[in-house]
């Protein structure tokens, strides 16, 4: 994205950032309106698990440093200083002396690792690997993190609209009740329409109460989902967009297969114990190093120097089966990441079909809840005109509404579940950029 893009995008947003809190790591925002994509952008920053995941690679590549740092040689420096005062026994045919004196030694001791066979190749192997597996640990958490802020926003539209809904059935029933406060007044209906209307009323206002709650928790969830706390209420788009999907359900699996960061993260882990299974064998092998150092000594300043250097060639002939067992430790850990990779991927697998067929029905149920909507608005309109008409009920009235109430909380739910199952198909195949 680009300065213009990101700009565009934090003033869509309204986004003034008032105070932050690192060692709660609360973060308190004004939000005047929000937009799908400003939440999404809003979440990597701020939500604590991708901390926990880029501490995590953090230590990854650690270990992968300290893994190559035996590629290179071993250089220490030592000095000592000493200083000898008592009484020595040379001979025991004569008394003991006493004797004072000082002893300075100064070096400095290189090492290195020649050859040893594979050893620390395979070390190092496993940690790069483990590298990659942390770096799509990471993409895995930041996919999740995405997925459930689009679900919250998802959820924060989907109660925003029912509180829309429930209201307008609060106006209508008001309306309603006028209107047979009115007829009862000048005698064309009974007090039984009056106190149906009454109850319709109340019915109406305690789903009003309850909508807005939801609504209230839907923002909880949706602040919770991008990491902070909205000290505002803030304005949402209140319309589901119905993206359409052309994708098959073999090419969402081939494309789970290919991009599933959980996937390449356990592949990366198998590939990683098998080198370190391979590493632990090739401790069988001998190491061949070098070594050299340079002192000075003496009992006084100035010092005198000498050198030595060296080959050293290690070759293990028995360690008590230790060699044996860490060999079959690492393949059994080999084994077992091979094996959760195979149930992560049926796994996997199974998610995709079970998001893309809910997404197939989602879809359906959407075409057919408009229709609903249509049909029980109509059947509405002709209670209310058969009422004004004095040949309607109020009991058909009542039910005609909640009829329609019904049928537009139906298409709510059905254009939730849509983009609910979409995001979590995205999740499923591995479509973590936004």
């Amino acid at each position: 994205m680009n300065r213009s893009s990101l700009i565009a995008v934090l003033l869509t947003a309204g986004i003034f950032l008032t105070t932050m809190r690192t060692g709660a790591q609360v973060v308190e925002m004004r939000i005047d309106s929000l937009t799908l994509e400003g939440a999404v952008k809003l979440a990597p920053e701020h939500h604590p698990s991708l901390r926990a995941a880029s501490a995590n690679l953090r230590s990854a590549a650690a270990g992968l440093t300290q893994a190559r740092s035996a590629y290179f040689p071993s250089l220490t420096a030592s000095a000592t200083a000493q200083h000898t005062d008592g009484a020595f026994v040379f001979n025991p045919d004569f008394p003991p002396r006493n004797q004072t004196y000082n002893n300075y030694t100064a070096g400095i001791q290189a090492s290195q690792t020649l050859v040893d066979f594979g050893r620390l190749f395979g070390r190092v192997s496993a940690n790069s690997r483990f590298v990659d597996a942390a770096e799509s640990d990471y993409d895995a958490a930041r996919a999740t993190v995405i997925m459930n802020v689009e679900l919250a926003f998802f959820g924060f539209v989907q109660a925003k609209q029912i509180v829309a809904v429930t209201e307008e059935a609060v106006a209508r029933a008001a309306d309603h009740l006028r209107e047979a406060k009115a007829f009862y007044s000048v005698g064309k209906r009974a007090q039984f329409d009056v106190t149906r209307t009454e109850v319709d009323l109340a019915n109406a206002n305690v789903s009003a109460i309850r909508a807005r709650n939801q609504l209230r928790l839907a923002k909880l969830s949706l602040d919770n989902a991008m990491g902070i706390h909205a000290s505002s209420t803030y304005a949402v788009a209140d319309l589901f967009e119905v993206v359409p999907v052309v994708m098959t359900l073999d090419s969402a699996k081939s494309l789970a297969s290919a991009t599933r960061p959980e996937l390449i993260s356990a592949q990366a882990r198998v590939e990683a114990n098998r080198s370190l299974a391979a590493a632990a064998w090739d401790q069988h092998l001998p190491t061949v190093s070098a070594f050299g150092a340079w002192n000075w000594s003496n009992f006084d300043f100035p010092l005198f120097s000498r050198w030595n250097a060296g080959l050293t060639l290690t070759l293990p002939i028995f360690q008590g089966f230790g060699i044996q067992a860490q060999v079959d430790q690492a393949r059994a850990a080999a084994d077992a990441a091979q094996a959760n990779l195979e149930v992560l991927r049926d796994a996997i697998m199974l998610d995709v079909e079970q998001n893309f067929l809910s997404l197939k029905e989602a879809g359906e149920r959407i075409t057919a809840t408009s229709k609903l909507v249509e049909q029980a608005a109509q059947s509405l309109n002709l209670a209310e005109r058969q009422y004004a008409a004095g040949v309607g009920s109020a009991i058909e009235i009542t039910d005609a509404q909640l009829t329609l109430s019904n049928a537009r909380i139906t298409r709510i739910q059905a254009l939730y579940d849509y983009n609910s199952s979409l995001a979590r198909l995205k999740r499923a195949i591995g479509e973590t950029k936004r």
